[in-house]
């Protein structure tokens, strides 16, 4: 049954970069939803996203926060701007998307996320990977017990860095560049997400060595949880070599493996499975509209999301004491 205009959510996407003909395609798809404008500083880039979506353009993003025909926004600018426009929107009452990472400090984080709890709007945090056929398939399967008890899980992030995409804000500290917050960002949010049991400590060492900037490219990251399970984080940015990235469960009745590029699989009697429905050959378009219609019916459900505000922030808070280990050489006890 269509909707009709009343009954839709108007959508505003701040920050119309190179990722945001994925976002607007996904839009499209969910009937709940309307795109009503999007904003982007470079006025001739804007004009070839508008002209080829047929959507109004705007260059400053405060005409969306404040237009009433739109209910909710996507930031998706350079990590360092998504606080003061987080803060904004939430003062005007709009439901938030927001890119990951959630902010570049764990004080903003907390900031962001106050402030969306005082204003009554729906914050979730574009931590995409959690809405990906792969990853889903591996949440039931853990939930329904396939592998028993979690004990050791080793999450690996290594890809090629510097690509044609990758911004020079993405190589500064200032604008919260660097490895972890941009790519690996995604596999220590699945740890924190599908690991039934909160971060009690991190450890973690980081390094450079493929690339001289003044921000990491690479590290390892150990957890410990407060029911006793472990978990590593290796991460890096090479210049040359092969993309892996995934997440080995070792269970205490199978184990389980998470790719996003080839599906999850379980692990039994020295064979793995493919799970039914965890391979997409087109799995980020696909993650990226379960993300919008999760959104959306947190909205029209009046519940939080999933990869809500509060707990992303969660996350982030192990995030960014890695960072603290690494700078002190010792590890950090979380309360």
């Amino acid at each position: 049954m269509d909707r009709t205009k009343k009954e839709m959510i108007g959508i505003g996407i701040i920050g119309a970069g190179n990722f945001s003909s994925r976002h607007i395609e996904a839009i499209q798809k969910i009937p709940s939803l309307e795109l009503k404008a999007i904003c982007r500083r470079d006025a001739a880039s804007l004009s070839i996203l508008t002209d080829k979506y047929n959507l109004k353009g705007v260059t400053d993003y405060r005409e969306l926060i404040c237009d009433p025909e739109i209910g909710a926004v996507l930031i998706a600018t350079p990590h360092h701007l998504h606080t003061k426009i987080a803060l904004e929107a939430a003062a005007a009452g709009k439901h938030i998307l927001l890119e990951k990472p959630m902010a570049s400090t764990y004080s903003d984080c907390k900031a962001i996320h106050e402030a969306s709890v005082k204003s009554g709007v729906k914050l979730m945090i574009g931590q995409v990977a959690q809405f990906s056929p792969s990853f889903i398939a591996a949440k039931t399967a853990i939930a329904s017990g396939e592998i028993g008890e979690i004990y050791m899980v080793k999450a690996s992030s290594i890809s090629f860095w510097k690509h044609g995409d990758r911004k020079d804000w993405h190589l500064k500290k200032v604008s919260g560049g660097g490895y972890l917050l941009t790519v690996a960002i995604h596999q220590l949010d699945a740890l924190c997400a599908l690991i039934p049991s909160d971060v009690s400590s991190v450890y973690a060492k980081m390094t450079n060595a493929f690339h001289e900037d003044e921000v990491e490219d690479g590290g390892v990251i150990m957890l410990g949880f407060k029911n006793g399970q472990k978990a590593s984080l290796h991460y890096s940015g090479f210049k040359n070599g092969v993309n892996d990235i995934c997440i080995d469960f070792n269970g205490s009745t199978g184990s389980l493996k998470i790719d996003n590029t080839k599906g999850t699989f379980l692990g039994k009697d020295q064979n793995y499975q493919l799970l039914p429905d965890s391979y997409s050959e087109d799995w980020m378009n696909e993650a990226l509209v379960n993300q919008w219609e999760e959104f959306s019916k947190a909205i029209m459900e009046d519940r939080e999301p999933i990869a809500s505000g509060g707990l992303t922030l969660k996350a982030m808070e192990v995030l960014f004491a890695a960072f603290d280990s690494a700078a002190t050489g010792a590890p950090i006890r979380l309360h």
